[in-house]
């Protein structure tokens, strides 16, 4: 009986699917439906986000059209964008030229029009293009003029991109210390836009760095942050890049099962999206997988699957990886006679410039050669080993002389500008006392400008002295606020050591009181006052990081504590830890999984006092629930930390549960 039940849901499935089109479908029948060209370019470009993962052909295609509709309805804008998304399929079909021409047309548009912000975009498209072909340094050229041009014209968004993408390029250059000065430039621009794309980015791009600096659990910490972000984004590219990121991290680390895991589930969607060059990629890196596992069978049949991929393409860079990867396997495994038909052809190719490729053509080439006892021949490749294991040190030596020199010069030109300093401070002392002497030629006269004297020095004097206050209250904000984050960090990597989902709780609200103390001294160093702070940004910040800890997106959070409200820090801060006690209790224990629920937080002036409220929609507390004999830190702290602010504390069930803080308004 059975079987019979399953044929039938299988069924039902089959009709289901056929009743229902697909969205695409949808706008292809719109579009035989309109005639008017601002309907038909809406559908048209619709469709891009549905063929972007689908076919680059159609892509193409698609977009061709939008070229000729908005040429119609004269919109130039509309033009680049298309000419963007064709560069796009260019390189989703790894056809460099057609990637590299619609770029450039795109910017050519652009620039005409004066578009800084599109043009921005064009440049990352059109790196993107000479980076993805591994011409990596005219890629960096490329993103340097973007970044030229937002210094001139701060336009968009797509610059924190394009710092990750320089990053990246002198990561693939294999001088990771460039490349981590480009992402922290990132990091600096996602902290003010707060865009999920380009912070998933970020700690891509740091965990990659760390994984060529052999670093595996800081490096397998910024990759899963990043996981984690690029769930939230829209396109689903980010998630599996990130897992193939986890799989190359994972095979480095000699986590071979966990490696292929990883891998599985990149492969199985970018081989439904027809992503050639992560198809081939994770081909590729299985084939070395299998090797470090000794299944001869499995790597060469890896290694033949992204040679197929890569041939298809006519990506010859992936062609030569895959040769030499084949190459590597049938050495390992003593195939010597396999291994020297394709090394022979690769030796004899002139236009291999990847170090990596040729790293592992020498290697193979000088134990293929010593098998065969032509030993001279095996030394020669063993010399040119060295020669390029000898440029890559010396290469990264560069990088540190370049960064030194840059200290230097930026060192003597602030001696320079002292010396100036000093110069423009005697001409005015030499100035003041030809000044001193004018004033004997009338008493009076003199007797004013004294008076004005001593008044303006003690004016100058007070607001210098105010300044230095001001001064080390935000470098010691500052200290705090970078001292508690590395108290954070650590605190992640020690929630890596437990698997106890209980320990990780624990831990989870360790890390939210302090963030909650943080917030405090992050909002202070970042603003002019650096006493006061604004209460509703304060505790917004507070519940979105608790909220985020506890993952319940169901539970809002409503903050109506009035929006220019500033208060002094000795009372800002036992407020934030009473938020916070009072959110982790809420988010633990009143609301069932998936359920709808709201904390509100609220802040009223009462004559001399302020009303905090704090309430939620939840189950409410046990009935004669006596607090001094409860077992629960947040319900015990809630209380004195009400006595710290010289305030009252009372707690209720009012359908939920309600806590009532009174305390003095100065």
């Amino acid at each position: 009986m059975k079987p019979l039940v399953l044929i039938l849901i299988f069924t039902f499935n089959i009709i289901s699917s056929f009743a229902q089109p697909s969205p695409l479908d949808s706008l292809n029948q719109a579009l035989k439906n309109t005639k008017k060209p601002q309907e038909v370019l809406k559908i048209l470009l619709e469709k891009n986000q549905y063929l972007l993962n689908l076919s680059p052909d159609k892509l193409a295609e698609n977009n061709q059209k939008i070229v000729v509709v908005a040429q119609k309805l004269n919109k130039p804008e509309v033009i680049t964008e298309a000419y963007r998304y064709m560069a796009e399929a260019g390189l989703r079909a790894h056809n460099f030229e057609k990637a590299k021409k619609n770029a450039e047309i795109a910017l050519k548009i652009d620039d005409s029009l004066q578009h800084y912000g599109d043009m921005i975009l064009d440049y990352n498209q059109l790196g993107r293009s000479y980076y993805d072909f591994d011409r990596t340094k005219q890629a960096i050229a490329i993103y340097k003029k973007a970044v030229k041009l937002y210094e001139a014209h701060p336009e968009g968004h797509k610059i924190g991109t394009i710092y990750g993408n320089i990053g990246a390029a002198y990561n693939r250059l294999n001088q990771p210390n460039e490349a981590l000065k480009y992402f922290l430039k990132q990091a600096k621009f996602v902290e003010k836009i707060k865009d999920p794309i380009q912070k998933s980015k970020v700690n891509y791009n740091i965990g990659y760095t760390y994984m060529q600096l052999e670093q595996f659990k800081k490096s397998e910490s910024y990759f899963k942050k990043a996981l984690q972000d690029s769930v939230h984004i829209q396109t689903k590219d980010y998630v599996y890049v990130n897992y193939h990121a986890l799989g190359m991290l994972y095979a480095r680390w000699h986590k071979l099962d966990q490696a292929l895991k990883a891998n599985q589930k990149a492969l199985k969607y970018f081989d439904a999206t027809q992503n050639k060059m992560y198809q081939f990629d994770l081909h590729n890196n299985n084939a070395g997988i299998y090797l470090k596992k000794g299944q001869q069978q499995e790597a060469v049949k890896e290694a033949q699957k992204a040679l197929a991929i890569a041939s298809s393409v006519g990506f010859k860079l992936g062609e030569d990886a895959a040769k030499a990867t084949l190459a590597d396997i049938y050495v390992h495994f003593g195939a010597y006679n396999k291994a020297e038909k394709i090394l022979n052809k690769l030796k004899q190719d002139r236009s291999i410039q990847n170090y990596e490729i040729k790293l592992s053509l020498y290697k193979s080439l000088f134990a293929v050669n010593k098998h065969q006892k032509n030993y001279g021949e095996a030394l020669t490749y063993l010399e040119k080993l060295k020669k390029l294991n000898d440029s890559i040190l010396k290469s990264q030596r560069n990088s540190k002389i370049a960064e030194v020199e840059t200290r230097y010069q930026t060192a003597k030109k602030e001696k320079e500008n002292l010396k100036l300093k000093a110069e423009k401070a005697q001409q005015q002392l030499l100035l003041a006392r030809e000044s001193k002497r004018n004033t004997y030629l009338s008493a009076g006269f003199g007797v004013t400008l004294i008076g004005l004297g001593i008044f303006a020095f003690y004016y100058r004097r007070n607001k210098q002295q105010k300044e230095m206050i001001e001064h080390l209250q935000k470098d010691l904000h500052h200290r705090i606020k970078n001292n508690l984050a590395i108290i954070d960090a650590l605190i992640e990597d020690i929630k890596d050591e437990f698997e106890d989902k209980g320990i990780h709780q624990k831990l989870a609200e360790l890390q939210n009181r302090i963030n909650s103390i943080n917030e405090i001294h992050r909002q202070l160093y970042q603003n002019k006052d650096v006493t006061n702070l604004n209460l509703k940004t304060y505790l917004d910040h507070i519940g979105q990081s608790i909220k985020a800890s506890f993952g319940q997106e169901k539970v809002k959070i409503e903050n109506d504590i009035p929006q220019n409200l500033k208060l002094d820090v000795n009372t800002s801060f036992p407020i934030g830890l009473i938020v916070n006690e009072f959110l982790t209790n809420s988010f633990k224990y009143a609301f069932d999984k998936a359920q709808n629920g709201v904390i509100k937080m609220d802040l009223k002036t009462q004559g001399k006092n302020y009303k905090l409220i704090l309430s939620d929609n939840g189950k409410g507390l046990p009935k004669d629930l006596d607090l001094k004999k409860l077992d629960s830190f947040g319900l015990s702290i809630m209380p004195l930390l009400a006595q710290q602010l010289n305030g009252t504390f009372e707690i209720k069930n009012d359908h939920g549960v309600k806590a009532i803080i009174t305390f003095p308004r100065a």
